[in-house]
């Protein structure tokens, strides 16, 4: 009997260790994320600003799709971390993060699909400035 709780504290141990490490995956993935669109979304800003040729809502479209995943993968994160060592002062600040990064999640997901619709009646190429004449 000593040998099998000896075995299943051995598991649960293992176990925290690997949703601690899930957990850290998530969230460095999460972060990569965020990252990377913001670098893209920046470098793609930045020729179409010199190019003199907008493309801003497609890069919005592009920025937006990556913070919502970026979260998505947050969210994720501090859902493995609180279920690995809960406390209610965890759970209740988990609560508040979710809620925060949904919130911000939605509001980026709707933003996704208002510029969606309106860059379907855009021409592809949007000048920056108008000129005179």
């Amino acid at each position: 009997m000593e040998t099998i709780l000896h075995t299943i504290e051995a598991v649960i141990e293992n176990l925290d260790l690997v949703c601690e490490l899930f957990a850290a995956i998530f969230g460095y993935v999460g972060i990569a994320i965020i990252l990377y669109g913001g670098l893209k979304g920046f470098m793609h800003f930045l020729h179409a600003t010199m190019s003199r040729k907008g493309h801003i809502p497609h890069i919005r479209i592009e920025l937006a799709a990556h913070l919502s995943l970026g979260l998505e993968f947050l969210v994720g994160k501090d859902i493995v971390e609180t279920i690995v060592d809960p406390s209610w002062d965890d759970l209740g600040k988990l609560i508040v993060v979710v809620l925060l990064r949904t919130g911000v999640s939605l509001f980026l997901e709707y933003e996704l699909l208002q510029t969606k619709k309106g860059v379907h009646h855009l021409p592809t190429r949007i000048p920056l400035t108008q000129k005179d004449g």
